[in-house]
């Protein structure tokens, strides 16, 4: 979730847009990186299995 799509939530001065926003960008990044996770072990496998160990996806100590 970015900062524009914050941004364009509260500018409409609309709660349930706002939140809509937040869920629909939030799902769309846990979707993009799981893709992205898939694409990085289809080509370079055990390499990026034991990369991943020990990196976070997006937020430290959280996800």
């Amino acid at each position: 979730m970015s900062l524009v799509e914050i941004g364009a939530g509260l500018a409409v001065s609309n709660w349930i847009v706002l939140a809509a926003i937040m869920v629909v960008g939030a799902l769309s990044h846990v979707y993009r990186i799981q893709a992205e996770e898939e694409m990085l072990k289809a080509k370079y496998g055990k390499q990026y299995e034991v990369y991943s160990e020990k990196t976070w996806r997006l937020l430290p100590f959280i996800y």
